[in-house]
């Protein structure tokens, strides 16, 4: 069925039914309803071409990422993308990627998209302290959401969780358990989370008195042999100076981390107290841990789910404010953690 045919058997006009079912908030919620009911029954999709000419966007949201951080290969950025994808999928938009490899920028990769009105707006992930990409996106017009904070004076909408916050928890309960001597392994410091994550784990060992070693904290890929070299590193420190508890940004470096106690004979919530963040990827969960693993979480694929929907919201109502939200992040206490021995 056409956009044609079903405008006829609705008894509506084309333009009418195209608006309907693309989210102008000019039509009623009870039309927009009957529209998008009778289009699941006949199974129409609007066609990347009737979209265009009737409301002036390609249907289409694009990510752009450096192809030499392989992140195709990262599960963190594959769980988000899969959720980006089910929602656009749902409210009726395309998600494409781009990516920027050997000399070609990823300034480039942008104003090529925009030169060819390839998409309607862009989600930027993985922000630096210091993104030179809002400034571009906004110099060139182009409507973006942001996974993420970054420090840019240019006004942007975004999505984060309360980083800050869950590593502050995190530090805190190691911290009231006795802990004086607590390692935390981190993201790449150039990112913004990650600089919330020391600032909220700093704090919380600051308030409780605890001088911070700068030799516990590390920073780098957040994968299983990141932290399987870094914690085998400090957990052949004599006694007296190696961690008795680790904090890991990600639950593939609390898989290292685990690794490295073994070799050591200590076992985690025995010898050794254990956090990590869990993002609730599909079977990678903390709770599947041998012990359970104590975790600040929050879901990376929810995340990806409801950036689409702030970025189509923010593409249907451009004149409403930028849409901002910081969700909460929960600790949730398991078998990882124990007083200090």
């Amino acid at each position: 069925m056409n956009l044609r045919e079903l405008s006829a058997q609705l008894g509506l006009s084309q333009t009418t039914v195209s608006r309907a079912l693309n989210g102008f908030p000019e039509v009623s919620e009870e039309t927009r309803a009957r529209v998008r009911a009778a289009a699941d029954l006949h199974g129409y999709r609007p066609s990347a071409a009737a979209r265009r000419l009737a409301t002036g966007q390609s249907g289409t949201l694009g990510l752009v990422f450096p192809g030499e951080r392989n992140m195709l290969g990262d599960l963190l950025f594959t769980e988000f993308l899969g959720g980006c994808v089910e929602r656009a999928s749902q409210l009726n938009y395309d998600v494409t990627l781009g990516m920027a490899h050997g000399s070609q920028s990823e300034e480039a990769v942008y104003r090529r998209a925009v030169r060819n009105a390839r998409v309607d707006a862009m989600i930027l992930s993985s922000p630096l302290i210091a993104d030179p990409r809002p400034a571009l996106l906004r110099q060139l017009g182009m409507p973006f959401m942001i996974h993420g904070r970054t420090q840019s004076a240019e006004p942007y909408g975004f999505l984060d969780i309360d980083n800050e916050g869950a590593f502050f928890a995190a530090a805190k309960l190691l911290a009231d358990l006795g802990h004086s001597r607590v390692a935390l392994f981190n993201g790449e410091t150039a990112f913004n989370f990650a600089a919330d994550r020391e600032r909220g784990f700093r704090r919380a060992l600051e308030m409780r008195g605890i001088a911070v070693d700068p030799g516990l904290i590390s920073s780098g890929a957040m994968i299983e042999a990141s932290g399987l070299s870094q914690a085998k590193r400090l957990l052949e420190l004599p006694k007296d100076r190696r961690p008795t508890a680790f904090v890991c940004s990600s639950i593939g470096v609390a898989i290292g981390v685990k690794r490295a106690c073994a070799a050591q004979g200590l076992g985690i919530g025995k010898d050794i107290a254990l956090i990590a963040h869990d993002d609730r990827i599909h079977d990678m969960g903390a709770e599947s841990f041998d012990p359970p693993l104590t975790a600040t979480q929050s879901s990376i694929g929810d995340a990806g789910r409801r950036i689409v929907e702030l970025c189509v919201g923010m593409l249907r109502e451009p004149q409403a404010p930028l849409p901002s939200e910081v969700w909460p992040v929960d600790l949730v206490v398991r078998g990882s953690t124990m007083p200090v021995g």
